[in-house]
């Protein structure tokens, strides 16, 4: 056989192996997506296909803020997912809404539903009624206290700061709302006297993109459980072990 001829069998080869290639990717992706997502969890098959395609979305577009570990970023108000602070739950469905229209993005569907307002600057309650706020906080987290401190700080939780209403009467936050848990040890913002000070008397109002038009819904379903089995991975307390096995090796 000639080289020509060669060279020829050998670009139809890499053809047939590129359409087989592409066939397989295209029918994976409507797997993915006519598959319940929860039910991808207990499928190592689709489940290496998600880290597969979601890690490098993450790695794109969610580190820089994130981290490399999940591990998020206090100064800036970005919730530690490896450390279970996800504002929205952790369930499939809620993680992809959460990418497709973001957290106070702007966008029509975004997640705005609630804000921290800056209570002492708006005159709501005092920065003495703040720093005793922080002391009830403080016991609440396990942290040293004042208890007298602490006390009037519970009364300003329940009545003059209205903070149960969102944060609930165990502050450990709601989900329906996106508001986080006062109990640490996980903070957004920082568990420290001074940042949880800030938080109260200033507000906070963090932020996340909408990805809707930037990712396909593949991408999308495959970075929702991309960064729910990593969480899992890196926090002992949320990995139930069952559904990882087969994703642990793309690590």
């Amino acid at each position: 056989m000639t080289p020509w001829r060669l060279c020829g069998l050998a670009l139809v080869i890499l053809a047939i192996v590129a359409t087989m290639v592409g066939t397989r990717q295209r029918d994976i992706s409507k797997e993915l997506l006519r598959t319940d997502p929860a039910q991808i969890l207990n499928r190592p098959a689709l489940l290496r296909e998600v880290m597969r395609i979601g890690g490098p979305q993450y790695q794109r577009h969610c580190q820089s803020c994130h981290g490399s570990a999940l591990q998020g970023d206090a100064a800036r108000g970005v919730p530690n997912l490896a450390g279970n602070a996800w504002l929205y739950g952790n369930d499939p469905v809620n993680v992809e809404r959460t990418i497709l229209y973001g957290i106070r993005s702007g966008h029509p569907k975004s997640r705005n539903l609630t804000d921290m307002p800056a209570l002492v600057r708006m005159g709501q309650i005092t920065p003495d009624d703040a720093r005793d706020a922080v002391e009830y906080l403080q016991s609440l987290a396990g942290q040293p206290y004042e208890k007298a401190s602490a006390l009037r700080g519970r009364s300003i939780y329940y009545h003059k700061g209205n903070c149960y209403d969102c944060h609930a009467n165990d502050a450990k936050g709601v989900t329906d709302y996106g508001t986080p848990a006062l109990t640490g040890p996980i903070w957004i913002y920082g568990g420290d006297r001074e940042s949880l000070y800030q938080s109260i008397a200033n507000g906070r109002h963090g932020k996340c993109p909408a990805w809707v038009n930037v990712l396909t819904p593949v991408q999308v379903r495959a970075l929702a459980l991309y960064l729910i089995v990593a969480a899992r991975q890196r926090s002992p307390q949320l990995n139930t072990g069952d559904p990882l096995d087969g994703a642990r090796r793309i690590f």
